[in-house]
């Protein structure tokens, strides 16, 4: 099986079965008293610090969570405080953004959503028209699940500090983290989302930077774990298998291998006068419209291949209507074409060599034509 579907997860990485034996031998409660329950909290710090280190953070500005979508909820729900100021959302945000953006709508607060440009980069003038004195929170992805793209965060969150210093900057870093070089003081943001399975921990656990010195209320009340902001009993197996995945990735990602991968399955089906949707800062994720062909039936040609694809975000994979694709200037013809094929550390050029020529090969039946 060649796997093409990185972006809406990964392979566990190989040396998590060591960390479910630490897990198993420090499987106490972190909030006790007693000594086993204090080694297990101090594994639990120790793994934050590596989490905080590969992101140019303090050790506790990472609060750890269930999920990214957990982290995005709680960046909106709690990093809101003036309920009668606007929020702007760039347009391409993940679904669970833009589920949070929706809700807040809902609730009588302004919501101003940023167009992006028609490579998948938000558009930074129709951002800025929309942000004023009244602007309390700003959330912009900081790599387009959808497409790949990556924006310039640093350059924005600055812009927006040097204007309006008390407005809240949020990025979602799940396609991020790990794949590009950065650290959160750079970027500037004041909260920031990571997920562990798309970078080869289990799904179930993720995290929330919050910059130092920011105070937002707790999403989750209780019994005060996480520093008295997100109660509930640690995650030990899921927090200490995040800090190992994270590790292992950062050590094995080879950009350049990434690129040349993308680099060669996009220039071989452009040759079958295809659409490529984003810009060369998408080297993880290849976003293509297949003119003529329903994207779906390729899929399943391939799926009977052993070759897996997707169709953009999993999250959104019942719905055709990619609203990300149609900010970018798609026609609803031209999104039912697109695939989304996403490279990973467990790839290799040999497999993508070969998955291209497949993938050329059932364009071409679907077409009914001889390319």
């Amino acid at each position: 099986m060649i796997f093409l579907d990185n972006a809406s997860t990964t392979k566990p990485c190989a040396t998590l079965s060591d960390i479910y034996n630490l897990a198993t031998e420090f499987y106490f409660n972190p909030s006790a008293l007693y000594g086993e329950g204090l080694k297990t909290k101090n594994i639990i710090e120790e793994a934050r610090k590596t989490i905080a280190s590969l992101l140019g953070a303090e050790r506790d500005e990472i609060y750890f969570t269930s999920c990214a979508t957990e982290s995005n909820n709680w960046a909106f729900e709690r990093g809101i405080k003036n309920k009668k100021g606007n929020i702007v959302v760039s347009s391409s945000e993940h679904a669970s953004g833009y589920e949070c953006a929706m809700m807040q709508k809902s609730k009588g607060i302004d919501v101003r959503f940023a167009k992006l440009n028609s490579d998948g980069t938000i558009d930074e003038d129709d951002l800025f028209s929309k942000i004023d004195e009244n602007t309390c929170f700003v959330s912009i992805i900081h790599c387009s699940n959808e497409t790949g793209v990556l924006n310039d965060i640093s350059k924005i969150a600055e812009k927006i500090k040097k204007i309006y210093p008390r407005t809240i900057v949020h990025s979602d870093g799940v396609q991020a983290f790990l794949k590009y070089n950065y650290n959160l003081k750079e970027l500037g943001v004041d909260l920031y989302s990571i997920s562990a399975h798309k970078i080869g921990g289990l799904k179930g656990i993720g995290a929330l930077f919050i910059r130092r010195g920011l105070t937002i209320p707790p999403l989750l009340s209780g019994g005060g774990q996480e520093r008295g902001l997100r109660s509930g009993t640690e995650n030990v197996f899921g927090i200490l298998s995040f800090a190992e995945a994270a590790k292992f990735y950062k050590q094995h990602y080879n950009r350049d291998l990434i690129l040349q991968m993308r680099r060669y399955m996009a220039e071989n089906l452009a040759l079958l006068n295809v659409k490529i949707n984003g810009n060369d800062s998408a080297h993880s994720i290849l976003s293509i419209t297949i003119p003529g062909i329903k994207a779906e039936i390729l899929q399943h040609m391939l799926s009977d291949k052993k070759i897996l694809i997707g169709l953009g975000s999993a999250c959104s994979s019942r719905s055709r209507n990619n609203r990300v694709l149609s900010a970018i200037g798609l026609t609803p013809k031209e999104i039912e074409g697109s695939i989304r094929i996403s490279f990973g550390i467990d790839n290799d050029l040999e497999q993508i060599i070969y998955a291209t020529r497949i993938i050329k090969e059932e364009i071409v039946k679907l077409r009914g034509n001889i390319q």
